[in-house]
């Protein structure tokens, strides 16, 4: 849990949302693909609808900048 808080940390610091949610997910019928413990940190932002957790895929070089500016911020 330290290193969720410290990954939330510097998304709110890189990204500056309006908020974060923290996500883990047991068992298909709740959305769990990858059947190991993991947690989503999703950051959120007033307006902007939250998308299905699986399904079409994002852009590999905006989250590659995402990441690079995530991996700045954690302390």
């Amino acid at each position: 849990i330290e290193r969720v808080q410290r990954v939330a940390n510097g998304v709110t610091e890189a990204l500056n949302p309006d908020g974060v949610r923290i996500m883990q997910f047991n068992g298909a019928a709740a959305g769990q693909t990858v059947f190991h413990l993991h947690f989503h940190i999703i950051p959120v932002f007033e307006g902007a609808p939250l998308k299905r957790h699986a399904g079409e895929k994002a852009d590999m070089t905006q989250l590659e900048s995402l990441a690079k500016s995530i991996r700045a911020a954690i302390k």
